[in-house]
């Protein structure tokens, strides 16, 4: 794809903001509004003119908001997302081996009307959902509504409504909107729900929220639902949606959306030249990312380089937008700190320790008065209580740009920002004891899964600590265990699964964890050791085996493909034999002899340090 292409795909150009925006209500109001309001005027024939009033009112207000856009890169002007001078560079997703192009909703609603968007922190979901809208609301046939799924957990758990969410998502945008009439008016399936961010739900709160969407979509079936989610576990109640993958920035991509950060210069040109040239392919985890690519312009810009490894990425990108005051600089504008009385290190600290217990507490939007509560709670923990938590909360938004502002709330500019000085914190100001007593509580939960990029950073920022805080006492735990087992192969698998189903021939077995605390934290533990440390994760794919464990586990006669290993072991109509070959196969699927090897190996260099510590030149042996 070539820049002239990527050019005439960008956006809608004769999108002006402030008649986009009335066209928008115009040209839905044409089409799947006047749908609706035929359809409603039948049983509320004075409400017609209301109606349409109404929704035309939302969509203007919502095409203007949607249209304005800060990042990181931006700082605190607003840019457009489609139109002049806009920000926007689309977009692609797969599915299957399948491209989808994303110039309209179109050919994702060929595929399903209930469909999954996943990808990682940063790829462009957010945007492309906006993108989604706008492009809807201009001209589409659909009425589009965007929700930002993290207000969920604004209800009570046990009484999670979509349609209040989605009700009152519209009613943002300053209308009233007659709620029977708006219910009434779902079930003509001229609407498109974009629901952002699946994985910014709480916890706590997912399980329950997908199965209130799932439910909501059955009960309004003619309707097209879109959600976006970071990859996480607990989607599967979403069983009528089809998943599709983010795909990531190509080189001529990368090139387009950096020429369009700034207005073009030398400098621009440089640091395009450099992605062609060759920074592209030796940087690609951050040049195919839109947002660590964003970064990546401004870390360059300050630095003539780009570090090799995410956490110093962070730390430079941290210190570009912190050091920047010269409006003259690429990249960088004028701004007065409010907090002008503290250095950087402790506008740092403070920063970091708000972001460590949010993240912990799964919270990533705030009210103002919940915001001021947490930084007034890190301000006092560093020790500045001087430091007025207003005054740092303006630095945070107009300064720094890692918080945003919308209307009544906050959030961050991006998450992954949240990630890295929480990892931060933790490796600077949390002591080993707390370190394992936090590891401990985290790698014992499920929710690990969705914290993977912060054990990641964490890995990168101090590696050997992180090795024996996280993972030691785990990992001796389980040796412990298999030493004292008469079939420790099948005890290793026990220890970290509880059951198993057969895919097919190129992804033959898939494990999962069990339900038991203890069988998380053994899971977790071999799982990030082999991640971070051994790095060895292949799964053997053997077929001849699989062939014959499909044989023998249709003896099992069930309608779910999952068998648990307790009914490997309690199962009467299979013989011992058969039982052993299954435990075999499934042993060396997992390579448990290899990875048991690594663990040894690994846990015979850390006594071997200790015992250098008693020896008369232990100085000579660090």
């Amino acid at each position: 794809m070539g820049e002239q292409e990527l050019q005439k795909d960008d956006g809608i150009t004769e999108f002006a903001l402030e008649g986009g925006a009335k066209k928008a209500g115009e040209n839905v109001a044409n089409r799947a509004l006047n749908a609706i309001i035929d359809g409603v005027k039948n049983t509320y024939s004075s409400a017609q003119v209301q109606l349409g009033t109404v929704f035309r009112r939302y969509l203007e207000n919502a095409t203007i908001r949607y249209n304005q856009v800060r990042t990181l890169a931006t700082g605190h002007t607003p840019r457009s997302l489609i139109g002049n001078d806009n920000i926007y560079v689309k977009i692609g997703l797969e599915y299957g081996s399948m491209e989808i192009d994303t110039e309209t909703v179109d050919s994702l609603l060929k595929i399903s009307n209930n469909i999954l968007i996943q990808g990682t922190g940063g790829i462009g979901k957010s945007m492309l959902m906006r993108y989604l809208f706008l492009n809807t609301a201009n001209c589409g046939e659909y009425v589009p509504v965007l929700l930002q799924l993290r207000r969920v957990s604004s209800q009570k758990i046990d009484n999670i409504s979509i349609m209040n969410l989605i009700y009152n998502s519209m009613k943002d945008f300053d209308i009233e909107l007659p709620k029977e009439q708006f219910e009434y008016s779902l079930r003509l399936g001229k609407y498109l729900f974009l629901m952002d961010g699946f994985d910014e739900i709480k916890e706590d709160y997912a399980k329950k929220t997908a199965e209130a969407i799932q439910e909501f979509c059955s009960k309004y079936p003619k309707n097209a639902y879109i959600i976006t989610s970071r990859p996480r576990r607990d989607t599967s109640p979403l069983e009528t949606f089809t998943e599709v993958k983010s795909k990531t920035l190509s080189l001529d991509q990368a090139i387009f959306l950096s020429s369009k950060i700034w207005k073009e210069d030398e400098k621009t040109k440089e640091f395009c030249n450099q992605l062609r040239d060759g920074l592209y392919e030796k940087h690609k985890d951050f040049a195919e990312n839109p947002l660590l690519l964003s970064m990546m312009f401004l870390t360059f810009m300050k630095n003539n380089s780009v570090p090799d490894h995410l956490a110093e990425f962070y730390s430079k990108a941290y210190e570009a937008i912190y050091c920047a005051h010269d409006s003259h600089d690429k990249g960088y504008f004028l701004r007065e700190f409010k907090c002008k009385d503290i250095d950087e290190n402790t506008f740092k600290m403070i920063l970091c320790h708000f972001c460590f217990q949010t993240y912990f507490k799964e919270v990533y939007e705030f009210s103002k008065k919940s915001v001021l509560d947490f930084l007034n709670r890190s301000i006092r923990k560093i020790g500045v209580e001087h430091v007025n938590g207003k005054d740092y909360l303006n630095d945070l938004c107009d300064v720094v740009c890692i918080l945003v502002e919308e209307g009544d709330v906050y959030r961050f500019s991006h998450r992954s920002f949240q990630t890295y000085f929480a990892a931060y914190y933790t490796s600077n100001s949390l002591t080993d004891e707390q370190q394992k007593k936090l590891f401990m509580k985290e790698l014992s939960s499920e929710s690990y899964w969705n914290k993977n990029d912060y054990y990641e950073l964490l890995e990168q920022i101090e590696p050997k600590r992180f090795e024996e805080n996280a993972l030691e006492e785990g990992l001796r735990v389980i040796e412990e265990e298999l030493n004292r087992s008469n079939n420790w192969e099948v005890d290793f698998l026990k220890l970290r699964f509880s059951e198993f189903s057969i895919q097919n021939d190129n992804i033959p077995i898939r494990f999962l964890i069990g339900n038991k605390d203890r069988e998380y934290i053994y899971f977790n533990v071999v799982d990030l050791f082999f991640v971070f440390v051994s790095h060895e994760r292949k799964r053997n794919y053997i077929k001849n085996d699989v062939k014959l464990l499909k044989r023998i586990v249709d003896k099992f006669n069930k309608n779910s493909h999952f068998i648990t290993f307790e009914e490997i072991d309690e199962a009467n109509y299979i013989t011992e034999e058969e039982r052993e070959k299954i435990w075999g196969i499934l042993a060396r699927a997992e390579n448990t002899k290899k990875k048991r090897s690594a663990i040894l190996k690994w846990l015979k260099a850390q006594d071997k340090k200790r015992e250098l510590l008693d020896t008369s030149d232990f100085i000579d042996e660090l």
